[in-house]
């Protein structure tokens, strides 16, 4: 399972950010180089000296659609912490966050940290990471770093990174199937989840954005986050951008769910399970015709013995 890139919640933001910082301040008297792109300041390895470039032009570019769509001013400073080796980035995580996490940002500090490409070859592309955690910053820099639902907070950073593996995931069908899909608020806690869970959590939450993006426009999204950062509740925004509460929202978005992703599942059945499913029927209608031969054999067999008892007695 691809290891997904996460946001930080915010009591973990001081502690985690002066360990990292301190650490890699501490790498760069042994080789880190620091380098400024604008409002970009990138800490790397020199062997990442070209990645860390691309990861430069990557954010410039990615920061021009995110901010319009988001209606962002100014460019404050971005802290881009790229680790050169997979022991450094455990030591990043600290135990504080899930094994399978993949990146990560902090919001509240403008900072994300990144496994270097080099020695990482993740399912998704880098590009994809290295949005993913920019929305991250730059949505919770729209609140004005106020409580943003998890939800919409993973769904729009899959939104605009184009992650192909979340928006093509059949985890939502399976999870119709089995009745275990997560309510949209208890998003929240995805960093307690498993893997397979969060991947169903991520995969929910660019679903509902997707839904709410297509329904009701960009100017809905827009003016929900106008009304988080003015200190709203989530129903007061969603009344105003969708005529409806938060509730009567994830109810619409399950319903479209419902209608358009429940066989979904069965594209994850390879040729060979697939050559099950069609034997199975095949498998039943000989199985009975063989018991109804068999029946038919004993009955015969039966009366063919009456038939010798009954010659047997008339003699």
């Amino acid at each position: 399972m691809r290891r997904q890139p996460l946001a930080l919640v915010r009591p973990l933001h001081t502690i985690l950010v002066l360990l990292l910082t301190l650490g890699f301040l501490a790498g760069r008297a042994s080789g880190t180089d620091f380098t400024r792109y604008g409002y970009i300041q990138l800490h790397y390895s020199p062997p990442d000296s070209q990645i860390a470039r691309k990861t430069a032009d990557i954010l410039h570019e990615a920061y021009q659609e995110i901010a319009y769509d988001l209606r962002i001013k100014g460019q404050d400073t971005l802290n881009v912490f790229i680790a050169p080796g997979r022991k450094d980035f455990r030591e990043l995580l600290q135990g504080r966050l899930p094994d399978w996490t993949g990146a990560f940002a902090v919001p509240g500090r403008r900072a994300m940290y990144l496994r270097s490409p080099r020695w990482f070859q993740e399912k998704q592309t880098y590009r994809s990471t290295v949005i993913h955690e920019l929305t991250h910053i730059l949505v919770h820099d729209r609140v004005n770093q106020r409580r943003l639902p998890r939800w919409l907070d993973e769904g729009l950073a899959v939104f605009y990174s184009r992650e192909t593996r979340l928006r093509t995931s059949t985890a939502i069908s399976k999870a119709l199937t089995t009745g275990s899909i997560i309510p949209l608020d208890q998003v929240d806690e995805v960093l307690k989840f498993h893997r397979v869970k969060a991947e169903l959590a991520y995969q929910q939450s660019y679903s509902a954005v997707y839904y709410l993006l297509t329904t009701y426009d960009l100017e809905a999204l827009r003016t929900i986050l106008d009304g988080l950062d003015r200190g709203f509740s989530l129903d007061e925004c969603f009344r105003q951008a969708t005529g409806s509460s938060f509730a009567g929202f994830e109810r619409e978005w399950l319903d479209w769910v419902r209608n358009t992703h429940k066989g979904l599942w069965l594209t994850d059945i390879n040729l060979y399970w697939l050559l099950i499913l069609l034997l199975l029927p095949v498998a039943y209608l000989a199985r009975k015709w063989h018991n109804r031969r068999t029946r038919k054999r004993w009955q015969e067999e039966d009366r063919a013995e009456e038939n010798q008892v009954e010659k047997h007695h008339s003699q």
